[in-house]
C-alpha cells in the first residue's frame, strides 16, 4: 500500500459530515477492498475518563468490522477528531495505534489512521507500518480513486 487510496471523495465527504451528527469526541473505522478504502462506519464511543478524548466502542466496531468481513470488506484503520486545529497524532494516539497494530495479524502490514481536524473538517492522514518487529506512523497522502 502506497498513500491511503479511496474510491471516491464520497467517502471523505462522509467522514466530514458524520461527525457532524455525533459527539464532539468521536471518530470511526475505515475498511475496503484491494488497498482501497470504501466503506466507513462511524462510532459515538463510550464515556472515558476524560471527556476531551475519544475512547472508542470496540464491541461496536468489532462487530462492525465482522459484519464487513463477511462481505469481503477488510478494516483499514481508524479515524478521529482533534479539535483547535491540531494535525499532528498526540503521544496517546499514537501508543494506541501501536497497540492496534500489535494484535493484527501479520498479515496485515500497515493501516491507516486519519485525524479529521476541526473546525475546518480538514481530513489528514497517518499511516502505521510495521517495519523490523517495530511499528513506524507516518504522515501520508489521500489518493482519490474516481469520481464521487
Amino acid at each position: 500500500m502506497g498513500e491511503m487510496n479511496i474510491c471516491s471523495e464520497a467517502v471523505i465527504d462522509s467522514i466530514r459530515q458524520g461527525i457532524s451528527n455525533i459527539p464532539p469526541e468521536s471518530g470511526g473505522i475505515l475498511g475496503g477492498r484491494n488497498d482501497v478504502v470504501t466503506n466507513i462506519c462511524l462510532d459515538k464511543g463510550i464515556l472515558g475518563k476524560h471527556s476531551c478524548s475519544y475512547t472508542p466502542d470496540t464491541r461496536f466496531l468489532n462487530q462492525k468490522i465482522n459484519q464487513w468481513a463477511e462481505t469481503g470488506i477488510q478494516f483499514m484503520g481508524m479515524f478521529h477528531v482533534h479539535f483547535g486545529g491540531t494535525e499532528s497524532l498526540s503521544e496517546g494516539d499514537k501508543e494506541y495505534i501501536v497497540r492496534i497494530m500489535e494484535v493484527m495479524p501479520k498479515k496485515i502490514g500497515c493501516l491507516y489512521f486519519p485525524v479529521v481536524v476541526m473546525p475546518e473538517r480538514k481530513v489528514v492522514a497517518y499511516k502505521a507500518v510495521r517495519s523490523n518487529e517495530k511499528v513506524v506512523i507516518k504522515r501520508d497522502c489521500i489518493k482519490c480513486q474516481g469520481g464521487t
